[in-house]
C-alpha cells in the first residue's frame, strides 16, 4: 500500500479562495500520470467535479480493518468498527487514505446513520452524548459515521504549505483545495458505511460546524444519499463578495482600510484576538494576489471559479435540493470568519431554516440572551423519527414608524413559537470586513416580542442619526423535549431621512476642574455650535464624534474628531487657532471645522446621517 497522506491547500485558505476555484474531477478508475505527475482523470469532467459513480463504488474503497467489530469500552452501550478507506490519488505515488468509525446498536443492524467528521475518529472507541444527538440516533436504531475530516495540519506526511500553494497556483486545479478533499471523503465514507452489512439503507444526516459543516452542504449537492443536513459556521449561498463583484469587494477593501486606521488610531480591543478581525474575505487578499503575479488573469480567474460555483454552494442547487426533499438547517452565526456574509444569504435564501446565532460564530458562543445552538437533538428527532413541533422560517417586516421600528414576524399556518425575541444593532460594516466582525450586537440591545399564535410583534426606540439597523430575530420551539430554535431572515432596514441629530454628552467625570461643553444658538443654518469651558491652560482635550468614539489627546485649541461611522481625523492647529483635518472618504459629509481656544463649530451642511450622534469631550491622562 502507498503512503497514507491527505493533501490540500493550507487550512488557512479554506475561506480564502473566494472566486479562484476551478474543479477538476475526482481520480478514482482509470488514472495516469503526464511529464509532471499529475493525474489525468478518466471520466470526470470540469463540468462534474464529483463523480459520483465514482463516489458510491464500493469496489474501490480498498478497505483496511483497524478494529473489527465490538462493544465499546467505554459505556458498553454500542458496537463499534474502525476502517480504513481509499478516497483518491491525487498525483504518483500519493493515495489519500483515511479511517473511518462505524457505530451500531448493540443489538440488530442500523437502519442509516448520521455522519459528522472529526479530528480522533481512530483514537479509542468515541463515547455517544444526548447533547449532539448520537446517542439519541443510536437509541432509534440509527448508525453513527465519524470521518477524518480535520485541519490540514492534523493529517500526517503532510506535503509543505508551498508545495500545495504552488501546485493550486500553477494549475487553478479545484481538485488541490480542502473544499473538494472534505467532500469526497465524506461522500466515500458514506460508501464504505453503507457497504458494511450491520448498516442497511435508511436516512442520512450530514452534521458539522466549520469544515465539518462545509463538507456536508457540498456533498449534499451531489450525493442524492443524503437526506438532510445540520450545517453550522459554513456557507450555503453565492453571495456577492464571495462572487467577486466589484462593488461588493470595492466596498470591503475600504471598509477595512478604515478598520487598519482606527486601529492604529487607538481602537479599543474587541471580544476576540486583533487577528480574528483580520480573517473573512482580507484573508485570502496575499492568495489572490500570487495567483494573479503568477500570470492569470482576472477574465481566467472569474471563469475558474465560475464552473465551480454550482459545485460548491447550495444557493445555485436550491431547487434541485428541495425536488430531493433535503432538509437543510444551518447556523452560521452572525459574526463568523467563515459564514461572513448573512445578510447577503438571507436576501438569496430567504427560505433556508436558520437559526443566526446573535453574535455567534468561531470561538463566540453569542449573546447572553440568545437561545441555545445545541440543535442536533430535536433536528434528529424531527429527521429521523418524525418529530414534530418545529418550525418553518417565517416572514418578518420592518417599519419606520416616527421615531420607532415596527417589527412583525409571521410564521406560516400553523407555526407557534413558544418565545421570541428580536435583537439589533446600527451602521454594521459590509459582509466580509473586519467591521463585520469587530461590531457585535450590544447586549442591551434586545427585546421580547409579543404575541400569540403565528404572529408576533415589537417596537424598537430608533437612535436618532443612524443610516441603517440591523435585525435578528430568535423564536423557540420544542421537538420531542428538545428545543430547536429558529430566525426570520437576517433584515437590514435603511433609516435614511431620520436625519443627523448630535446630543452633547460627556465621557469624563463631572467632577471640580473637568472641562465643560456648552451648547450655543447656531451661527449658521446646518451647524452645531458649542463652547468648551473650564479647560485649564494647556489642557489636553479631544472631541470624540462617531458610533464608537475613539479619543485622541490634542491640545486644546485643536479638534480631533470623528467623522462617518468610525473614522478618526485629527490634526494640529493652524494659523489663527483653526484646525486643519487630513480629512478621507470615511469623513465624507463634513464640509468645514474650525476650533479656537474656547469654541468649535462644526458646519454640517450636506451631513450624511451616518456622521455621529453625539459628540463629546474628554480629558486625556
Amino acid at each position: 500500500m502507498t503512503n497514507k497522506i491527505l493533501i490540500a491547500l493550507p487550512a488557512r485558505s479554506v475561506v480564502a479562495l473566494g472566486f479562484l476555484l476551478t474543479p477538476v474531477a475526482l481520480a478514482q478508475n482509470t488514472v495516469f500520470s503526464d511529464a509532471t505527475g499529475s493525474v489525468q482523470l478518466s471520466g470526470p469532467t470540469l463540468d462534474e467535479p464529483f463523480h459520483m459513480p465514482t463516489m458510491t463504488d464500493a469496489s474501490t474503497l480498498d478497505v483496511v480493518v483497524l478494529e473489527d467489530w465490538h462493544v465499546d469500552t467505554v459505556g458498553g452501550t454500542t458496537r463499534q468498527k474502525l476502517i480504513d478507506i481509499h478516497v483518491d490519488h491525487w498525483w504518483t505515488g500519493v493515495e489519500i487514505r483515511v479511517p473511518v468509525r462505524l457505530i451500531v446498536p448493540l443489538t440488530g443492524t442500523a437502519s442509516g446513520f448520521v455522519i459528522g467528521g472529526k479530528g480522533t475518529p481512530a483514537v479509542g472507541d468515541q463515547q455517544l452524548f444526548v447533547s449532539d444527538g448520537t446517542a439519541l440516533a443510536i437509541d432509534g436504531g440509527v448508525g453513527v459515521v465519524t470521518p477524518l475530516i480535520t485541519g490540514l495540519g492534523n493529517y500526517p506526511d503532510l506535503p509543505s504549505d508551498p508545495v500545495l500553494r504552488d501546485r493550486f497556483i500553477e494549475t487553478l486545479d479545484y481538485r488541490y483545495s480542502e473544499y473538494f478533499l472534505w467532500s469526497a471523503i465524506m461522500m466515500r465514507s458514506i460508501t464504505a458505511a453503507f457497504d458494511d452489512s450491520l448498516i442497511q439503507p435508511g436516512p442520512v444526516i450530514a452534521h458539522g460546524n466549520s469544515k465539518n459543516g462545509i463538507a456536508p452542504l457540498i456533498s449534499s449537492i451531489h450525493d442524492e444519499r443524503i437526506t438532510a443536513v445540520r450545517s453550522t459556521h459554513a456557507f450555503t449561498a453565492l453571495s456577492p463578495i464571495r462572487a467577486g463583484e466589484p462593488d461588493a469587494v470595492a466596498e470591503v477593501v475600504a471598509a477595512d482600510a478604515d478598520f487598519d486606521q482606527a486601529r492604529a488610531a487607538g481602537l479599543p480591543a474587541g471580544d476576540q484576538w486583533w487577528s480574528y478581525y483580520l480573517k473573512a474575505f482580507r484573508s485570502g487578499d496575499p492568495f489572490r494576489a500570487a495567483i494573479r503575479a503568477y500570470g492569470w488573469t482576472e477574465a481566467e480567474i472569474q471563469a475558474a471559479f465560475d464552473r465551480v460555483t454550482d459545485d460548491l454552494y447550495v444557493s445555485e442547487n436550491w431547487e434541485q435540493l428541495a425536488d430531493r426533499g433535503v432538509e437543510i438547517f444551518s447556523l452560521p452565526g452572525s459574526h463568523d470568519w467563515v459564514a461572513y456574509d448573512v445578510p447577503e444569504t438571507s436576501k438569496i435564501l430567504p427560505g433556508l431554516r436558520t437559526y443566526i446565532v446573535p453574535n455567534g460564530g468561531h470561538s463566540r458562543t453569542g449573546h447572553p440572551e440568545a437561545p441555545t445552538n445545541g440543535v442536533n437533538p430535536a433536528f434528529f428527532a424531527e429527521q429521523l423519527f418524525g418529530a414534530e413541533g418545529g418550525l418553518e422560517t417565517p416572514e418578518i417586516s420592518a417599519v419606520v414608524n416616527g421615531a420607532e421600528l415596527d417589527v412583525t414576524v409571521t410564521f406560516p399556518e400553523g407555526g407557534e413559537p413558544e418565545e421570541s425575541r428580536v435583537f439589533w444593532m446600527y451602521d454594521r460594516g459590509p459582509d466580509g470586513s473586519s467591521w463585520y466582525l469587530y461590531d457585535l450586537f450590544p447586549e442591551q440591545n434586545w427585546a421580547d416580542m409579543t404575541g400569540s399564535g403565528s404572529t408576533w410583534t415589537v417596537s424598537i426606540p430608533l437612535e436618532p442619526g443612524r443610516t441603517t439597523i440591523d435585525l435578528i430575530t430568535t423564536h423557540t420551539a420544542t421537538v420531542d423535549g428538545h428545543t430547536l430554535p429558529i430566525s426570520a431572515p437576517y433584515t437590514r432596514v435603511p433609516l435614511e431621512g431620520a436625519g443627523p441629530c448630535f446630543d452633547v454628552v460627556s465621557f469624563c467625570d463631572q467632577g471640580a476642574g473637568a472641562p465643560q461643553l456648552e451648547l450655543m444658538p447656531p451661527q449658521a443654518a446646518n451647524s452645531l455650535h458649542f463652547a468648551l469651558t473650564d479647560a485649564a491652560p494647556g489642557a489636553t482635550v479631544a472631541l470624540v464624534g462617531g458610533q464608537r468614539g475613539l479619543p485622541m489627546g490634542v491640545p486644546a485649541g485643536s479638534l480631533c474628531i470623528g467623522g462617518g461611522r468610525r473614522v478618526i481625523a485629527h490634526g494640529q492647529a493652524g494659523p489663527g487657532g483653526a484646525a486643519l483635518l487630513p480629512w478621507h472618504p470615511g469623513a465624507a459629509g463634513w464640509t468645514a471645522l474650525s476650533s479656537g481656544q474656547f469654541a468649535v463649530q462644526a458646519l454640517s451642511q450636506g451631513l450624511s446621517p451616518g456622521l455621529s450622534n453625539a459628540l463629546a469631550i474628554q480629558t486625556c491622562p
